[in-house]
């Protein structure tokens, strides 16, 4: 059952940020409108108006258009709710930290996160939220993205340094 309210604001929040957005096919920046929704839709202004208000119901092709053009996550969550996760990790390439101390540390910190799930999990465990569960889910989550960036940091630093001494195994045998 679609829900008019939710994709109505869907479409007023990616309309009143209005950023400067690649479009997917053209590859030209644009400034993501009610203007430019509607050419990409085949829609007027004034439709778009109406969508955005709440006043008609928004066709599941209308996302599949602006999404053809335009990725918002949001949107795929909206057409694929049930059936799909989606995570995106946004993770700047840059060298792998090879130094001993950062593994130790990156192991540390990883521990230190499963050891703040496993105590989530027992503090959650008794079905009633308070102030303190209220607290730590908040601290947690806001944590968890720096988690996640330490978690790629880890990944490949390990990674490359398993490609090195592949590598270095294979030219002593070759010697």
């Amino acid at each position: 059952m679609q829900d008019v309210r939710r994709d109505a604001e869907l479409l007023d929040d990616l309309l009143s940020a209005a950023p400067l957005v690649c479009d997917r096919v053209t590859g030209v920046h644009v400034v993501l409108s009610a203007k430019q929704i509607a050419a990409w839709t085949d829609r007027s202004v004034q439709m778009i108006s109406q969508y955005k208000n709440g006043q008609t119901n928004i066709p599941v092709d209308f996302w599949r258009h602006v999404l053809r053009h335009y990725c918002d996550i949001r949107i795929v969550a909206l057409l694929c709710p049930d059936n799909c996760l989606i995570e995106v990790i946004n993770v700047a390439e840059q060298s792998p930290e090879t130094a001993p101390a950062f593994f130790r540390q990156a192991v540390e910190s990883e521990i230190e996160h499963h050891d703040k799930q496993r105590y989530l999990a027992e503090l959650l465990a008794d079905g009633r939220i308070d102030e303190l569960d209220e607290l730590t889910v908040r601290n947690y989550d806001d944590a968890f993205h720096s988690h996640r960036t330490r978690d790629a940091a880890l990944h490949r630093a390990v990674i490359h340094a398993w490609n090195r001494a592949v590598a270095a195994k294979a030219r002593g045998a070759a010697r």
